[in-house]
C-alpha cells in the first residue's frame, strides 16, 4: 500500500508530539518539514526543529512539493490558501479554544478574560481543517475542561495542551486515511484577533479587585514574560497570582484569591 505522503508545520512542545506521532505511524512519509531554531530566551525546551527531517525554508516551497496531508501545529506564519488546497486529504490545524469560539493568539488569557462577561467558564482545544480565514475551518473534532476561579495563563495553557496532545493522537491515524465529516463554528462567538498590544498596566488594582485578580492571572504564564504590574507611590509592582518566596500579598479578595506584589522583575 503506498504510504500517505504528509508536511508538517510548527513548534513548540505541541508541535515536537504531533512530529512523534507522525514517525511513529508506519502508513505516513513524511515529505517536507518546516520549522524554525527556538530563541535563546524561549520559555520551552522540546521543539520539532531537533527532529525535523526534510526540512524546507518556506512553507511556499510546498507549491513544489507532490503530498496528500499537512498538519500544523503552532506554526506562525499565515498559509496561502492555494497551499491549503493542494493536499487531497486537507491541511489540519491545532487550535486552543473550545469549538473555535476564541481565535486569534493568547487564547488562554483571552478565555480567563471573558469567562465572567460570557458565562463560559470554559476552555479546550480544536483539530479543525484549515481555510483562508484565522482559525475559522470545519472543526474535525474538539474537547473542553474547566476554567476554575484560580486558573492562570499558564494552569490553563497546560489542560489545553494536554486536550491537544489528546486529540491528535486521536485523530491522526484517521484523518491521514480519508476526510471526516466536520461542522463550521458558531459564528455568534466572543472572538478575539490578535492581541499583540496588551496593555499589562493596571492603573489601580483596589477599585474592583475580583477584575483586577482575574486580570492578574491572566496574564501570568509563570513568569515567563512580563508580569502585569501597577504603579504605586511612584514605584512600579510587578503583581502575580501564584506566590513565590519573597512575594508580599498586596490586595486579599478571599482565601484562595490574592494578588502578590513581586520585589523585581521576573
Amino acid at each position: 500500500m503506498d504510504r500517505v505522503r504528509v508536511v508538517f508545520l510548527g513548534s513548540r512542545p505541541l508541535g515536537k508530539i504531533a512530529l512523534e506521532m507522525l514517525g511513529r505511524l508506519s502508513n505516513v512519509q513524511i515529505v517536507a518539514t518546516v520549522v524554525k531554531e527556538p530563541p535563546l530566551k524561549a520559555w520551552w525546551k522540546d521543539d520539532p526543529f531537533y527532529i525535523a527531517k526534510k526540512p524546507i525554508e518556506s512553507h511556499a516551497d510546498l507549491k513544489d512539493i507532490d503530498f496528500d496531508f499537512g498538519l500544523s501545529v503552532n506554526y506562525w506564519k499565515y498559509i496561502d490558501p492555494k497551499i491549503l488546497k493542494i493536499p487531497k486529504l486537507g491541511f489540519v490545524n491545532i487550535h486552543h479554544s473550545y469549538n473555535l469560539s476564541l481565535r486569534g493568539r493568547n487564547m488562554t488569557s483571552m478565555a480567563i478574560l471573558s469567562a465572567k462577561k460570557f458565562n463560559r467558564w470554559y476552555h479546550g482545544s480544536s483539530l479543525h481543517y484549515m481555510d483562508e480565514s484565522l482559525d475559522t475551518g470545519p472543526i474535525i473534532a474538539s474537547s473542553a475542561c474547566e476554567i476554575t476561579k484560580t486558573d492562570t495563563a499558564w494552569s490553563l495553557f497546560c489542560k489545553v495542551e494536554a486536550l491537544g496532545a489528546e486529540l491528535l493522537d486521536n485523530w491522526l491515524p484517521r484523518i491521514i486515511l480519508s476526510k471526516v465529516p466536520s461542522a463550521y463554528p458558531s459564528e455568534n462567538q466572543p472572538i478575539f484577533l490578535k492581541d499583540t498590544n496588551k496593555d499589562l498596566y493596571l492603573k489601580d488594582i483596589f477599585i474592583a479587585p475580583e477584575y483586577s485578580f482575574d486580570f492578574v492571572r491572566a496574564y501570568d504564564f509563570n513568569r515567563y514574560f512580563e508580569l502585569p504590574f501597577t504603579v504605586i507611590d511612584g514605584k512600579k509592582i510587578y503583581l502575580t497570582s501564584i506566590p513565590k518566596k519573597g512575594d508580599i500579598p498586596l490586595l486579599t479578595i478571599d482565601r484562595e484569591r490574592i494578588i502578590y506584589s513581586v520585589k523585581k522583575k521576573s
